[in-house]
């Protein structure tokens, strides 16, 4: 998952072009690199100020830009492609090609980190293609470099990393020629960080660190060193020393990457940075260090991945609220693939065509009728579904509630109470806790670490909100209180 907008940032450069304010592009530059990563609140209000104080349409249509990608940045993903979609119509009512091109690459980005890979190459096209009507061939040669840039974010997405590191050579080709220092500096530090992850990725960690260390000098000399960008270098290079087994170096440059993520909004850069650092604690030893991050880390993906499902939605009614636009043909086949990539808006129609056939609402499960019954096909969405979720370790979240899942799930509460009873004969509450009681009781059987731990710390690890619910649950699930257990476990290693 990356972040980075490649076609919002170097505005500057354009805005000189075309005799735009350089006041203008210095606020610009600043709200975009800098305080939308340490404020995205401020962010947004500057951002206002400068659409609001725009002095021709291209610097309404940048600032509209700009508060699409503060959303992005956030992760507000839906938000910001309905935001781009808006500005899309006004940048070609104004024939503003360039504008135009950047915020289908905005788009392009913005579909590819939420998973919709063809969906964002057609928006990239679509901006190749505007690209040939710039009046500035320089522009032209400078739009098509970040669009080998972004193809190389296609391609690390698809584990190419040959056709990676091709496409970001080509790319740097224009990159090293660029005229403003800070927006080259800007642009070489993500691309040498791509290239880095992809030699990671293939196994040549020295090269990765050649790169990423090329990448953290040129972030700084943009003037970027403390933004979530940065954080994402630091992490890379702590990473790949990590690897090397140069332990002290790691912990340098992870420590300085989790300073920056866990006081921004990004949940994908702090799932990335926990993760990391729980596996620096690992290596050196620091077991409670180790638990505290690797505990962050899964309650972050648990989240991130609940979230990223509201993001997949809010994406989906974007389609469907295109301003100035009907609902095509290709927008309708796009839905049919959106039902076959995600399941959940396919079962929504399964629902409605049962509910049609019945002539009306099946009945609560908590109902004393015994006509209510689900089809298999329901049967086998809920299946698939519940084992994505306890794979997912999602129940670890402490504030996994049963309307969070069944929005996870996209189910009806009805049907689901009834396949928990029929199925599994339990309810909503004693799934969750046997889950968690299965999970923590695995650890214990697997990790010797996890003998030394206080009841409440076991509690906590596994999602239950205190000491009392979680001996409880754990001695209903397996018949004995959690300290004989963990007693019985010590003697047996010891008899052993």
């Amino acid at each position: 998952m990356r972040f980075l907008l490649l076609f919002l940032i170097p505005f500057s450069v354009f805005s000189q072009i075309e005799n735009q304010s350089k006041k203008f592009d210095s606020i610009f530059y600043q709200v975009a690199v800098n305080i939308s990563s340490a404020n995205p609140v401020k962010a947004i209000h500057l951002a206002d100020s400068l659409s609001l104080y725009s002095a021709n349409k291209q610097q309404k249509i940048k600032s509209l830009m700009l508060i699409a990608d503060i959303l992005a940045k956030q992760e507000k993903r839906g938000e910001a492609i309905i935001k781009a979609l808006e500005v899309l119509e006004i940048a070609k009512d104004a024939k503003e090609y360039v504008l135009l091109a950047r915020n289908y690459g905005f788009l392009a980005t913005q579909y590819r980190m939420i998973g919709f890979l063809d969906k964002g190459k057609s928006f990239l096209n679509e901006g190749i293609k505007v690209s040939s009507l710039f009046s500035d061939k320089k522009q032209v040669v400078s739009y098509i470099a970040m669009c080998n840039q972004e193809l190389a974010e296609f391609a690390l997405e698809e584990k190419d990393y040959k056709k990676t590191i091709e496409y970001l050579q080509l790319a740097m080709l224009t990159f090293e020629k660029e005229e403003d220092a800070q927006t080259r500096c800007f642009v070489l530090a993500n691309a040498e960080e791509m290239l880095g992850r992809s030699y990671l990725f293939l196994g040549d960690v020295d090269k990765a660190i050649s790169h990423f260390s090329k990448s953290n000098f040129f972030i700084n000399e943009a003037g970027a060193g403390n933004t979530i960008w940065a954080s994402l270098i630091y992490q890379s290079l702590g990473n790949a020393f990590l690897e090397s087994k140069n332990l002290d170096s790691a912990g340098v440059y992870l420590k300085r990457s989790l300073s920056i993520s866990k006081n921004s909004n990004h949940g994908s850069l702090k799932q990335r940075v926990f993760k990391s650092v729980s596996e620096y604690y690992s290596q050196i030893k620091e077991i409670d260090s180790f638990t505290l991050y690797n505990t962050k880390y899964n309650t972050q993906l648990a989240k991130n991945t609940a979230e990223k499902r509201l993001m997949i939605n809010s994406a989906y009614n974007s389609l469907q609220e295109r301003p100035g636009k009907k609902k095509s043909n290709g927008t309708i086949m796009y839905v049919v693939v959106f039902i076959v990539l995600f399941s959940a808006f396919g079962f929504y129609f399964i629902r409605k065509k049962t509910s049609t056939t019945r002539q009306k609402d099946p009945v609560d499960v908590g109902s004393k009728s015994s006509d209510f019954t689900i089809s298999r096909k329901t049967e086998n969405y809920l299946e698939a579904k519940l084992k994505e979720f306890e794979e997912s370790d999602e129940f670890l979240d402490k504030n996994m509630s049963l309307p969070k899942l069944l929005g996870l799930l996209n189910i009806n509460s009805k049907y689901f109470r009834r396949y928990l009873k029929d199925k599994k004969n339990t309810d909503y509450t004693n799934y969750i806790n046997e889950l968690r009681i299965q999970y923590i009781k695995e650890k214990l059987k697997t990790d010797k670490e996890y003998l030394n731990y206080k009841i409440s710390y076991l509690a906590e690890e596994c999602g239950f909100s205190s000491h009392s619910k979680f001996s409880a649950s754990f001695k209903s699930v397996l018949g004995i209180s959690p300290s004989k257990f963990i007693n019985k476990l010590k003697e047996d290693e010891v008899s052993s």
